[in-house]
């Protein structure tokens, strides 16, 4: 059975089954992959037929996956997965000279590391197409395993048991107020004395306010909220605006002169917030040369602007 099973599914069925389970919808998927929606569907009711068992519960416009079908999906998307990486591995043999790479990197990475350095690997190697992707952390995470991300640049440690990870630096959550405020004549203030104060704060399931409740709850204290707002960005030029305090890593402060204009940083007392963010791959899976050259250009812009950036983020 294994055999004939192996003979008769094809990687073109997994590529259209994989496309209508993530659109869900065959006209969508069909919109997506440029078929017709009859050919898209006949290629699925073929492969239902190879394996036995409907895929889909079909609606007038919509459909959703049966238990079979949520059970094909994580190895429809590792086949296709490694077949990617065959292809860039066998376009590798030529050197970087052509290929792909997908990477995902931590929103506040999007401002000032990520763009420097995409276009530094781009000119040094300008065939290589390069696909970044900003995710929060679950969404990376699940991205890796499922192998649509090659390279992400996340929180370590991992959730997730089967990635590997390579510390890229290490920060701090900081204080961030107004220049007028009290606060800001301080070289450090304890934790405590900082959640006297209702906070801005950003919304929840975002990794630098999971950071922040944590260290709160190690503490026994609660912190009260002012206000919740979307970005680090619109944080920043609140604190400028109403006086804050508002907690941000040292990583969101990079580049950010604009934002901080009229505000100051004052690190939490010892021994502070600290969390480390690394580069996360799977374990078991051959980093192409692709990768290899991106990840040292990363650490270099990181160490670029940690320079231009320490003073203001109070680093030691």
């Amino acid at each position: 059975m294994p055999s004939i099973l192996y003979d008769s599914v094809e990687l073109r069925h997994l590529l259209y089954f994989r496309a209508v389970a993530e659109a869900g919808s065959f006209t969508r998927a069909a919109a997506v992959m440029g078929l017709r929606q009859p050919t898209l569907s006949q290629q699925i009711h073929q492969l239902e037929e190879k394996l036995g068992t409907p895929l889909f519960h079909r609606a007038r416009r919509m459909c959703r996956l049966t238990p079979a079908g949520e059970m094909l999906l994580p190895y429809a998307r590792r086949v296709l997965g490694e077949m990617e990486n065959l292809r860039q591995s066998l376009d590798d043999l030529s050197g970087l000279k052509r290929g792909s790479l997908t990477v995902a990197a931590l929103p506040v990475l999007s401002h000032r590391v990520m763009p420097a350095a995409v276009a530094r690997f781009h000119t040094e190697h300008p065939e290589i197409r390069v696909r970044l992707l900003e995710l929060s952390v679950d969404d990376m995470e699940a991205a890796l395993v499922q192998g649509s991300v090659e390279v992400g640049i996340g929180y370590m440690p991992t959730g997730e048991r089967s990635l590997r990870a390579q510390l890229l630096f290490q920060e701090e959550l900081v204080v961030v107020v107004r220049e007028d405020d009290p606060l800001a004549r301080r070289d450090s203030v304890p934790l405590e004395e900082v959640l006297l104060r209702p906070l801005l704060t950003l919304p929840p399931g975002h990794g630098t306010r999971t950071l922040m409740l944590n260290a709160c709850a190690a503490a026994r204290r609660v912190p009260r909220f002012a206000m919740e707002l979307g970005s680090v960005e619109v944080l920043l030029r609140t604190v400028g605006e109403c006086g804050g305090p508002g907690l941000v890593p040292t990583s969101a402060l990079w580049g950010r002169d604009r934002e901080l204009a009229g505000c100051a940083v004052v690190r939490i007392a010892r021994p502070g917030i600290r969390r480390q963010v690394g580069f996360l791959n799977l374990y078991g899976v051959h980093t192409r040369p692709a990768a290899e050259a991106f990840m040292p250009i990363v650490r270099e812009v990181v160490k670029t602007v940690e320079r231009g950036a320490g003073k203001r983020a109070g680093k030691d």
